[in-house]
């Protein structure tokens, strides 16, 4: 299943707009397909398929424009259907082109029928097109609060479920693969969501998952971020996850309005899809980064210097013949130099590699009074700012939180006088009560069997090539495990018997795996080499969202502490 799912979107698009044939077009959309396409198209590419016009679908135009078809898509939700049935009744544009981002229920097409006065729509289409595509195994359902899938218990947030079981859906009918299930056992959330979408795909709509494909099994992995809280809050040190981590990268677009070092004010689009410098390094790490931009500045000065010894006719065409490309380049060239330099400005005004430093001690060592120590001395320097310090002892109160209850104390007692807000000290007791090791599935950090603990000690001797890179999201032994047919069942079980019998002794060609609350890009980078190793079948890797600490902060806070 190695579909490149942004080529995926593009098709699917395309197809929609297509339809519509020849003529200038509106392009109608949601809040949540508007992040979909953005993701997928530029507003070049969109004009050059006649698109004159995008608009929001609540926002209703004051004038007819009779001379334009509207392509209509959106999520298939009760609010959208209302709206769609207000846009048929005002008759503003010639003709419609309706196409819902998931399965259609039959009482929605009723009432589109009806509302259908001006007989202008044309037609009516499912398009399974209900997650972000952000880079080719690697997709998002983009729910912008992730608070509901930490505090969600049965019979409350019906519709937080009902989102992932669509997004999830739509996956699936897209791939047109249907999957056996598993899911973590330790999660309601993840049980129900699993539960949810084998009702789906077996039961309700049977026919429509009915591929009868013969290209193996496809395994969906239901999990929940509760099971890593840690990947989340650990400075990042590879260039897609410090972009994200830093900056903020949102539907593939950094905006840099804020920063006081750039010069770019404008959006920068930073896409493995349509960046041949950015796919290269995504998962390059700080040092290596560097020197990859030194290597592509010194290149285009290169290039700036062949480009002005105009001597001759054949030079000055051989310069316009480039000239594109040149361009291209240039913008290139600025865009990453001021990525880089915003992001070691960031790192240098926040002392941010002394703090990751001490975060992977604490992840990754096994000396707690060394760690103590280090995070006291960080709580005590006035530079490094109280977000920072409050990862860092959530981190040890994670890591220790048996053992270390004197010292978490001590460590909370330090934020308070560093007057870090009430609702982020009192997440230091409550994110372990979340997901502390009870409440947790894999071991986390390496510690519940001699073997572990022993591989760990030896690791550790023998020292890391990166003092910063040392953490290995639970994922990836996850997945490990998986590939090898090792999982334990009594940790992930099948959804059902029928599923275990039907999936015994046989390893998944291929897998998707979905974290309820959210992903990071550091788990996308070990996704990715993992599928380069060619171990095993290919890895899709989705989420509710794509987290970064502030991100996951945020949502702990308002689940945990308001």
């Amino acid at each position: 299943m190695s579909t490149n799912l942004p080529l995926v979107i593009r098709e699917y698009v395309l197809k929609m707009l297509h339809e519509a044939a020849v003529g200038m077009k509106a392009l109608i959309l949601d809040d949540f397909t508007m992040n979909v396409v953005s993701a997928a198209f530029t507003q070049t590419e969109l004009l050059q398929k006649e698109v004159f016009l995008v608009e929001k679908l609540h926002l209703h135009p004051d004038k007819k424009m009779q001379h334009l078809k509207a392509v209509c898509f959106v999520r298939p939700t009760n609010e959208n259907i209302a709206l769609v049935c207000e846009l048929l009744k005002a008759n503003t544009y010639g003709e419609y082109y309706l196409f819902f981002s998931n399965i259609l229920k039959e009482t929605h097409l009723q009432v589109l029928a009806e509302a259908d006065e001006h007989e202008s729509v044309r037609q009516v289409q499912e398009v399974f097109a209900s997650f972000l595509a952000v880079d080719p195994f690697l997709f998002t359902l983009d729910v912008p609060n992730n608070a509901d899938f930490i505090r969600w218990k049965p019979h409350t947030h019906l519709n937080t479920v009902d989102r992932v079981v669509e997004g999830l859906a739509a996956f699936l009918l897209s791939v047109k693969r249907r999957p056996t299930i598993r899911h973590q056992r330790s999660s309601d959330i993840s049980r129900r969501v699993a539960e949810d979408v084998r009702r789906l795909a077996y039961e309700q709509e049977s026919g429509l998952f009915d591929f009868r494909r013969s290209d193996g099994t496809l395994e969906l992995l239901v999990l929940d971020r509760m099971d890593d809280p840690v990947t989340p809050l650990l400075a990042q040190w590879t260039y897609q996850a410090m972009v994200h981590q830093l900056v903020g990268v949102k539907n593939n677009r950094v905006s840099l309005s804020d920063s006081a070092t750039s010069k770019e004010k404008q959006d920068i689009v930073i896409s493995s899809s349509s960046d041949a410098f950015f796919k290269e390094n995504m998962y390059a790490n700080y040092g290596d980064l560097a020197l990859s931009i030194k290597k592509l500045v010194d290149h285009f000065q290169t290039v700036s210097k062949m480009n002005k010894q105009i001597e001759s006719i054949e030079d000055m065409q051989r310069f316009i013949d480039s000239f594109p490309e040149f361009r291209q380049q240039s913008g290139n060239v600025s865009k990453h130099v001021a990525l880089m330099s915003e992001l070691s400005r960031i790192i240098g005004d926040d002392s941010l590699m002394a703090v990751s430093e001490v975060e992977q001690e604490i992840a990754c060592g096994s000396d707690r009074m060394y760690a103590f120590n280090a995070v006291t001395q960080q709580l005590a320097d006035t530079k490094v700012k109280s977000v920072e310090c409050l990862k860092l002892v959530l981190l040890f109160a994670l890591r220790y939180e048996k053992e270390g209850t004197r010292q978490v104390d001590e460590l909370v007692a330090a934020l308070v006088r560093r007057n870090v807000q009430p609702s982020h000290v009192k997440l230091v007791k409550e994110i372990v009560k979340y997901a502390g090791e009870a409440s947790r599935t894999g071991d986390l950090f390496g510690n519940r069997n001699f073997f572990a603990r022993a591989s760990k000690l030896v690791g550790g001797l023998k020292g890391a090539d990166n003092v910063y890179t040392q953490h290995q999201p639970l994922l990836v032994q996850t997945l490990v495990n998986l590939h090898k047919g090792k999982m334990k069942e009594s940790d992930y079980p099948y959804v059902s018997a029928a599923q275990r019998s039907g999936s015994r002794d046989t390893k998944p060609k291929d897998i998707l795996v979905f974290i309820i609350g959210g992903v990071t890009y550091e788990e996308a980078r070990f996704v990715s080499q993992l599928n380069e190793s060619g171990q095993g079948g290919h890895i899709t890797l989705g989420g509710t969202t794509i987290l970064n600490s502030g991100d996951f902060l945020r949502d702990l806070t308002a689940a945990l502490c308001m």
